[in-house]
């Protein structure tokens, strides 16, 4: 999603592509691999069913230990939008489980342990 300002400079609207934070590989139970924002690896748990990242929560609104799903688009959790659950960053609509707090069922493939 791109960001649109006005330079003065050129003397007109100029669209910004956000910058990518640096991914780092997190390496799954499966032998697999997920390329996830370096400030998530730490905190990551898994892995949902439909490929969304859950995290342990560092929010201290949150109770300490729960976890958090983030949108496989952004990287973002979810919110309720009007008749959808969907991304709080981009709007896109995702899974309404995202909306919840997750459980050790919810987790499909858990991070390998190092």
């Amino acid at each position: 999603m791109a960001t649109t300002y006005y330079n003065a400079v050129l003397g007109r609207m100029v669209e910004k592509e956000p910058r990518k934070p640096r991914r780092v590989r997190v390496h799954l139970e499966n032998n697999q691999y997920v390329l996830v924002p370096k400030y998530l690896a730490s905190d990551m748990v898994g892995i949902t069913e439909y490929g969304d990242l859950i995290v342990r929560s560092t929010d201290s609104t949150i109770p300490a230990g729960q976890y958090e799903g983030l949108t496989g688009c952004c990287g973002a959790t979810a919110k309720g939008c009007d008749g959808y659950i969907g991304c709080r960053f981009c709007y896109r609509e995702v899974d309404a489980m995202l909306g919840a707090p997750l459980r050790d069922s919810d987790i499909y493939l858990k991070v390998r342990a190092s």
